[in-house]
């Protein structure tokens, strides 16, 4: 044998021993990838290798296809790497491709919904330790590539989800791509009573709308959830305060007040009197973050001129102030004056009722409603006289007597404040009735004339005697007579001549009677003096016989004389 034929024979015996021999490699450990050793290089087995999607389980995988029945695959042609843990060894030789990686991701993108290029799964790929060489994809140390996740060869994504918290117009959930740039939606949602701020992210830190966000993650979702803050003051819909004038009655404030953010914390009503100058809180009322529609009303009982103010508090202590319109209440009567300077004697001047009235608020010199009217009445109720604030009547003859005037007040509200005056009235002087006679004696006429030399007369002061027909008259205060020679009057007091009466007295009367004796030739006449309360003096002149005659005697003595 030749040194050719002997190494012939020897390579010969090389190739029997590892045609007996194979190398066992397992999947490679690598997590959720699997490859297979190479195996014996001999034999004459056809191994086609197909790479295929498989969407249930998310990954590609190696499905081996022989020409002849293999024994490791349970005597079938085929075996699929469904797993990386298949620690199934092949023995190739040869191996033929039958469906690329290439048609695989394609596969993948149409089934997987995936958006991956073959040149990014293959550089992944590469990052994991493999290479394609036309004929399968193999490991940089040896083997096949058998299984691999798309987990492995996809770019990691999640999901970004936005809650309103509460509010509403949340941007729609956005996917982050690894690798890829990505802002945030710039869309900001409302929330009825806050202010949004930023979002505030499960993953942590605090984004604003539009921001570029780089977060990778490999699936799940971050939710970025939004953040408000009440700046919006509470609002008030309504507040009123009545009645914008003068009134008798109370008043009435009312408002509605809502907060649609943190809610109401806190309600003040504070009242501002014009008469005493000064602010008072008269009413609270308290909440617990109501975001409803609240109502609330205070009613005024007091006296006075006010308006009010009405603080409205939210829970993170924004405020709302609003001030009220003035409300007018007169809860006092007017006030007169004038029935001290009413004369209530018996006069015969005619009497003056004069009134005025005044239209302060109790206690106070702050004008009220103000005066309507004052009005002067007689005691049948006729109105004599009539102003706004005052009233003025002197009182006609008809009104001779006793009469009561009622004085009444009224001011713009209604109120009426009374008063009354009394006044008594004479204009009528007493009666004389006598018995003397009026004569003319050549022709002369004596008034007066006691042809008996005796004076009677019957004195009175009854209302009859009035054409004004008075209920009630003064009565008779004094009756003298006097007897009057040369201008000098002396009176004559006996009980038929004098009488003085100590009190007024409609129905008073007195008698007067007087016998002329002879010791009165010298009186040139008599007179009678009667003066009633009201001060009406009434006075008669009479003469009697004897003087009558030495009247006319020395009359005729004198003439004859010249």
């Amino acid at each position: 044998m030749n040194l050719k034929s002997k190494i012939l024979l020897c390579f010969g015996i090389i190739i029997g021993i590892f045609a007996c021999l194979h190398t066992t490699v397992f999947a490679d450990d690598i997590g959720d990838t699997g490859g297979t050793d190479q195996g014996n290089i001999t034999g004459s087995n056809v191994y086609t290798f197909n790479y295929i999607y498989d969407s249930s389980r998310d990954a590609i995988e190696l499905q081996v296809v022989t020409e002849y029945a293999i024994s490791s695959f349970g005597n079938t042609n085929s075996h699929t790497y469904t797993s990386p843990s298949d620690q199934l060894v092949l023995h190739t030789q040869n191996p033929i491709c039958g469906n690329s990686i290439d048609n695989a991701i394609a596969t993948m993108n149409s089934v997987g919904g995936y958006n991956l290029s073959v040149s990014d799964v293959k550089a992944a790929l590469n990052n994991l330790g493999y290479y394609d060489k036309g004929n399968g994809v193999w490991v940089y140390n040896g083997g096949y590539l058998t299984y691999v996740s798309a987990v492995k060869i996809r770019p990691q994504k999640h999901t970004v989800h936005y809650d309103a918290n509460g509010g509403s117009g949340a941007p729609g959930d956005q996917t982050k791509t690894q690798g890829e740039q990505m802002n945030l939606s710039s869309q900001k949602p409302t929330r009825t009573g806050y202010t949004f701020k930023y979002w505030t992210a499960s993953i942590g830190g605090n984004f604003s709308p539009g921001q570029n966000y780089t977060h990778d993650q490999d699936g799940g979702t971050v939710t970025m959830k939004a953040y408000w803050k009440d700046e919006t003051a509470p609002d008030c819909s309504d507040f009123v305060a009545r009645p914008n004038q003068w009134s008798a009655g109370n008043g009435t404030v009312t408002f509605s007040a809502q907060d649609q953010g943190s809610g109401l914390s806190a309600i003040t009503l504070q009242r501002y009197s014009y008469v005493t100058r000064s602010w008072s809180t008269v009413k609270t009322w308290s909440y617990n973050g109501t975001t409803s529609m609240v109502t609330g009303s205070y009613t005024e009982y007091s006296e006075g001129v006010f308006y009010y103010k009405l603080t409205i508090t939210d829970k993170v202590g924004s405020t709302t102030t609003k001030t009220s319109a003035t409300i007018y209440l007169d809860h006092s009567n007017s006030v007169l004056s004038g029935a001290q300077n009413t004369y209530t004697d018996w006069t015969n001047v005619a009497p003056i009722i004069s009134f005025c009235a005044t239209d302060y608020l109790s206690g106070t010199t702050y004008t009220g409603s103000g005066l309507a009217s004052v009005v002067i009445k007689d005691d049948l109720g006729n109105v004599v006289a009539r102003g706004t604030s005052s009233a003025y009547y002197r009182l006609a003859a008809k009104y001779e007597g006793i009469h009561t005037w009622y004085i009444i007040a009224t001011d713009n509200v209604g109120h009426t404040s009374s008063s009354q005056a009394s006044t008594k009235y004479d204009i009528t002087v007493p009666g004389l009735d006598g018995t003397e006679v009026t004569d003319v004696i050549n022709g002369v006429t004596v008034s007066g004339y006691c042809q008996d030399n005796i004076i009677n007369q019957h004195i009175d002061d009854e209302a009859s005697r009035s054409v004004n027909h008075p209920n009630v008259t003064s009565g008779l205060k004094s009756v003298i007579l006097y007897k009057v020679y040369r201008g000098n009057k002396t009176a004559i007091t006996t009980d038929t001549t004098r009488a003085i009466f100590g009190s007024a007295n409609t129905h008073s009367y007195f008698d007067m009677y007087y016998d002329i004796n002879p010791t009165d030739d010298i009186v040139d006449y008599y007179l009678v003096v009667v003066q009633d309360y009201a001060g009406n003096t009434v006075t008669k002149k009479l003469t009697s016989q004897r003087s009558l005659l030495s009247w006319f005697h020395t009359s005729i003595d004198r003439s004859t004389y010249e």
